[in-house]
């Protein structure tokens, strides 16, 4: 049986050049009178990726609509239609193929993109999870 839990940070130990090398945590049962809004995903043994996400390319409904947009669709492409982010994920995703899929828990899903080497994942997002 799956038992939720959450954890509470309680003490931090820090060495000679101030990193953390010890986090105490005390974990508790859920209930409904301890859930909390959020979570955040623990990734112990990660690998660096590229993550991309992506929004409208367009700022229009119709960017070839010469009445909404005059100078034509190229002078409506949003700038702001990707968004990278550097992210751990899991080392066992590490070496996986073109267009394998994943969902990243309560983001969406993911797919491993054509830019990844052996050194170097890369994830476009295919479908979105979140309530914007």
């Amino acid at each position: 049986a799956v038992v939720s839990t959450q954890s509470t940070g309680v003490d931090v130990t820090r060495g000679d050049s101030g990193v953390i090398t010890k986090v105490r945590v005390r974990l508790e049962k859920l209930s409904s009178m301890n859930k909390p809004k959020a979570f955040i995903q623990w990734v112990s043994e990660g690998v660096r990726a590229e993550v991309r996400d992506y929004s409208r390319l367009f700022n229009h409904k119709c960017p070839e609509d010469p009445e909404q947009v005059p100078g034509g669709f190229l002078t409506d492409v949003n700038p702001d239609s990707l968004t990278l982010y550097d992210a751990l994920v899991e080392a066992r995703l590490a070496g996986s193929p073109a267009y394998t899929s994943y969902q990243f828990e309560r983001i969406g899903f993911y797919t491993v993109d054509v830019d990844s080497t052996g050194s170097r994942l890369v994830f476009n997002n295919t479908v979105s999870l979140r309530e914007d």
